[in-house]
C-alpha cells in the first residue's frame, strides 16, 4: 500500500481528504503545519506528498516542498492553494519545485489520478 503524506492547518479538510485517500486504498499520514510534516516525511518516507501553500506562513507550502526536495529529489509533491484560480493556474509547479499545484476547492477525481500517474511513475 502507497503512503501519501498530507499536510494542512485546517483538521477539518485533513480529515475529508484522509478519508478520500484511504477510501481510494491509500495509507495516509498527516501533519498540521510544515514543520511537523517535515519530521513526518523523514520519520514515514512517504510514496507521495500533498501539502497546503499557506499555513503558518504565507509561504510555508513552497518552503517545505523545497525542503522535501534537498532531501528526495523523487518522491512526487502537490500543493493545494486556495490563492485564487487565476493566481494559482499562473503559477509556475516547476519553479516551486514540486509536480504540480491544485487549487482549493479542487476535482477529487483529477487529483486521484495525478496521483495514481505521479505514484506510477516513480517506480
Amino acid at each position: 500500500m502507497k503512503l501519501i503524506l498530507i499536510i494542512d492547518d485546517d483538521p477539518d479538510f485533513l480529515s475529508s481528504l484522509r478519508l478520500t485517500l484511504e477510501s481510494a486504498g491509500y495509507e495516509v499520514a498527516s501533519a498540521t503545519g510544515a514543520e511537523e510534516g517535515l519530521t513526518r516525511f523523514r520519520e514515514r518516507k512517504p510514496d507521495l506528498v500533498i501539502s497546503d501553500i499557506m499555513m503558518e506562513r504565507i509561504d510555508s507550502g513552497i518552503r517545505l516542498a523545497r525542503d522535501i526536495r534537498e532531501i528526495d529529489t523523487a518522491v512526487p509533491v502537490f500543493l493545494l492553494s486556495d490563492i485564487g484560480r487565476l493566481t494559482a493556474e499562473n503559477l509556475d509547479a516547476y519553479r516551486l519545485e514540486c509536480d504540480g499545484v491544485f487549487q482549493k476547492p479542487f476535482q477529487i477525481d483529477n487529483l486521484l489520478e495525478r496521483i495514481a500517474v505521479a505514484i506510477r511513475e516513480k517506480r
